[in-house]
């Protein structure tokens, strides 16, 4: 079936199938990271399909943290799942993604002024984003860790 849990093998053999770069989304536990990691896959979703599979399951903001403890440099990292702001883009690049996917804004933007409404969205993205950056303190991507989240360790 072509949707629906792989085993290992099933999974080695759709990423030796192409020789493009493989990424697996719908990543919601380290189990299937790693399996989808020791496959070969180049990179990872942790997405929880827009919470329509299940709505009481975690959302990706829930898992990030103890998928990227166990895979973060083996594979890339991509997080989605209600990003609505930059800020939203700062948290999920605080707990462990490598990048961030955006969707529903930029569909919004693209209903509801083709490229231009695409464009004041990225625009509107990217300025929140960076004004989150400036008042957490960091001076690029890079900077961007756990701390953001939890600056004063103890008050938690």
């Amino acid at each position: 079936q072509p949707v629906g849990p792989k085993t290992a093998a099933e999974l080695r053999e759709l990423v030796g199938a192409t020789r493009l770069p493989f990424i697996v989304k719908g990543i919601m536990t380290v189990d299937e990271a790693e399996l989808a990691a020791g496959a070969g896959a180049a990179a990872i979703v942790v997405s929880n399909h827009g919470g329509r599979i299940l709505d009481h399951t975690p959302g990706a903001a829930e898992v990030l943290p103890a998928i990227a403890r166990a895979v973060k440099g083996r594979v890339t990292i991509l997080a989605d799942g209600g990003v609505r702001s930059g800020a939203d883009v700062l948290k999920l690049l605080a707990l462990g993604a490598d990048a961030v996917l955006v969707g529903r804004p930029l569909v919004v933007g693209a209903f509801g002024g083709g490229a231009a409404g695409v464009k004041f969205v990225l625009e509107k993205l990217t300025g929140e984003l960076k004004q989150a950056m400036i008042l957490t303190g960091c001076a690029s991507l890079h900077d961007i860790d756990e701390k953001v989240l939890r600056p004063y360790p103890g008050l938690e």
